[in-house]
């Protein structure tokens, strides 16, 4: 009988492979879905980009777990122990021990992110460990498939992986590498400041030699400050302005974890560096009658943009502006969005979730009724949505607005918080594309092993 490492070769031998095989294309995968590569998340968007990631991520330590395991099947109930023997036999090979490695790591990189809010450490640390567990699994991924895989003395395969594998992880160590030379060059500086509600600053950011860094509204940017402008320390921010010559961008920073709780302590003058624009959350070449902007909380820097973009551009198209905050506090004076407004067919709805309500405000939270007046005179099949906002708001319109008649395709989200929430239709759309496509991989898989 055949046999790999001491053991008998056969169906669950092939199919430990096909699944070690693609749990190693995964974890390639994870190096380029972190939302940093603009060729990816600038096409597909944001959103679904680190939704793939977070899914892909839980997947990942499924087959990483299944994949050593399958070794030990068919289970030989006359003799119990044999299982056990083949088990010790697989952990003492020297070939196994990258192997072992990388299912450490990826154990490890896994329930980093998932329990990130957890741990006791800044971001930074958090962010530079995720990193470097990722490129060590990468890296002992590699090793493992060269000395220990079922076809490792293949030429083609041996190409196949060190050509897969180190591309990914040239890619992500580049995209750094790139990105930091740049950052040093720009000259964008601290302009001003100014908090525009409760926790919620906006700050500019001018330049002089930078300006022709071209964005479109509703694109986000990384954000760095002196004296540490490189990749570890910047911190994603949506694009409060409309795309100018002024060499000026502004950005709404809400107070909400390490670094931006002490965004007003930035001082007027401090170096700043600008990695972006990124995101496709734009109106760019959407064809509508009309569109609806929806917004709440720091969700409104984005919105900002393209209310501010749409009146400077004069567009003739009806527009509907809903904004919703927590309490007056949290309000930001309606007094920095009315000129535009003022300059555009536009109808606004200001909502609060609690009480006093001031002059044009309205109860919320966002329901189906205030949807349907803020429609009202409008085709539900022609019209383009943006929302951005904490993500009960964002699936209570979702949920609203199909209701009322419009496709889902028309409506365009951005979260600002990956943690969860509730999901939206959409939301449910897009895991269900997930599931589809983790069922396609095990029927390709079965297929391989049956072969």
């Amino acid at each position: 009988m055949a046999t790999f490492a001491g053991l008998p070769y056969g169906f669950w031998t092939e199919l430990a492979g096909a699944i070690g095989m693609v749990a190693a294309v995964m974890l390639c995968l994870q190096l380029v879905t972190s939302g940093r590569f603009e060729f990816l998340s600038g096409r597909i968007g944001i959103d679904i980009t680190m939704a793939f990631h977070k899914w892909m991520a839980r997947l990942l330590v499924v087959l990483a777990i299944t994949h050593p395991l399958l070794f030990l099947l068919p289970l030989d109930l006359s003799r119990p122990n044999s299982t056990w023997n083949h088990l010790v036999a697989l952990i003492n090979r020297p070939a196994d021990i990258p192997g072992i490695v990388a299912l450490l790591l990826i154990l490890g990189l896994v329930g980093l992110g998932i329990f990130r809010d957890r741990l006791p450490v800044s971001y930074e640390v958090w962010r530079a460990s995720h990193g470097l567990m990722a490129l060590g699994a990468a890296v002992a991924t590699l090793l493992h498939l060269l000395h220990a895989g079922i076809y490792a003395d293949a030429t083609v395969s041996r190409i196949y992986w060190i050509v897969l594998v180190v591309g990914a992880v040239a890619l992500a160590i580049g995209v750094y590498t790139v990105r930091v030379r740049q950052m040093h060059r720009q000259d964008w500086t601290l302009s001003g400041k100014r908090r525009l509600a409760d926790r919620l600053w906006e700050i500019r950011l001018t330049s002089k030699a930078s300006k022709n860094l071209a964005y479109q509204a509703g694109q986000f940017a990384w954000v760095a400050f002196a004296p540490r402008r490189f990749p570890l320390f910047d911190h994603p921010f949506s694009i409060a302005s409309a795309p100018n010559d002024a060499g000026e961008f502004r950005f709404l920073i809400q107070e909400a974890g390490d670094f931006t709780a002490a965004i007003g302590d930035l001082e007027t003058g401090t170096p700043a560096a600008i990695d972006g624009p990124h995101g496709s959350f734009t109106l760019a070449e959407r064809q509508s009658g009309a569109v609806v902007l929806i917004a709440g909380g720091v969700g409104l820097a984005p919105i900002l943009s393209m209310l501010e973009d749409l009146a400077r551009r004069g567009d003739p198209r009806p527009v509907r502006f809903v904004y919703a905050a927590r309490d007056a506090a949290a309000l930001v004076d309606p007094r920095i969005f009315e000129p535009w407004l003022e300059r555009l067919d536009s109808r606004s709805f200001i909502l609060l979730d609690r009480q006093p309500l001031g002059p044009g405000q309205r109860q919320g939270p966002l329901d189906r009724e205030l949807l349907t007046e803020a429609l009202e005179g409008l085709e539900p099949t022609d019209i383009a949505v943006m929302i951005c906002g904490p993500a009960g708001m964002m699936s209570a319109a979702c949920g609203g607005l199909t209701s009322l008649g419009v496709p889902p395709a028309h409506i365009r989200y951005e979260r600002f918080d990956y943690r969860g929430g509730p999901a939206t239709a959409k939301d449910r759309a897009i895991i269900r594309n997930f599931r589809i496509l983790a069922l396609a991989l095990g029927v390709a898989m079965l297929a391989f092993a049956f072969r």
